[in-house]
């Protein structure tokens, strides 16, 4: 996907369409099966209506920052950035993420010891972004044959900021094959096949509202695992109080 202020803003547009209308499917689809066996049986069990709940809500979610990306991608606007906490956007992230977590039978790990200074972002486009990415990589994380079924969010200092990301036991997934899922939005059923076995919209999701953040989703490593990531810079005038 291109820059904001790239005249295929439009074109962007509908590719980010036409990959949440197929993400939606799921959520969807396992509503309607759910509902369809209460029906059958007459009943409705109440670990039923949480899952029927959780799918709807990873659903508006997804929506919800879908709005906020083809907002920013059709006003070509960049958000305006405040010192913000990692650590406490990740803490956030990690518990609206748990009941979608742990339906999938997936663990959800923290990693932010550490003091790490407020970083220039969004606060809800950080969020939305996070929160997206995490929905996606669930799906993900689930349906891996073997392996550690535990996804770690988590933050770490670099030369070059602070970057927070969500990994998990995607061995076979490299950088080059993200630059080729972000050329493919929209127009393959499957643009990140190594990591999403569905159009992967949370990924597209994420990385559009981090562009107008100046920053992007980028695969990375953290502790002996792989996932997606996005590099922050520290806010200048709160970094030495």
């Amino acid at each position: 996907m291109a820059g904001l202020g790239d005249s295929t803003g439009k074109a962007e547009m509908n590719d980010l369409l036409l990959s949440v209308a197929e993400q939606l499917k799921v959520p969807l689809i396992t509503i309607a099966r759910q509902a369809e066996l209460g029906q059958v049986t007459g009943s409705v069990d109440i670990s039923e209506i949480v899952a029927i709940q959780t799918q709807a809500d990873a659903a508006l979610t997804l929506v919800d920052s879908y709005l906020l990306g083809l907002e920013l991608l059709r006003e070509q606007t960049s958000l305006a950035l405040e010192p913000v906490s990692v650590s406490s956007t990740l803490v956030d992230t990690a518990h609206d993420l748990y009941r979608y977590a742990r339906q999938y039978g997936i663990k959800l790990e923290l990693d932010v010891a550490g003091k790490y200074a407020p970083v220039m972002a969004h606060p809800h486009g950080l969020q939305s972004a996070l929160l997206s990415l995490g929905y996606a990589l669930v799906e993900a994380q689930a349906v891996q044959e073997d392996g550690d079924r535990t996804l770690l969010l988590a933050a770490h200092r670099t030369s070059h900021g602070v970057v927070a990301g969500v990994y998990g036991n995607y061995p076979d997934v490299h950088a080059e094959q993200w630059h080729k899922a972000l050329e493919l939005c929209g127009r393959a059923r499957q643009p990140f096949a190594a990591l999403s076995s569905g159009s992967g919209a949370g990924l597209f999701v994420a990385d559009a509202i981090l562009q107008a953040m100046s920053t992007r989703l980028r695969v990375g490593r953290h502790l002996k695992q792989v996932g997606l990531s996005t590099t922050l810079q520290a806010s200048r005038q709160l970094q030495f109080v």
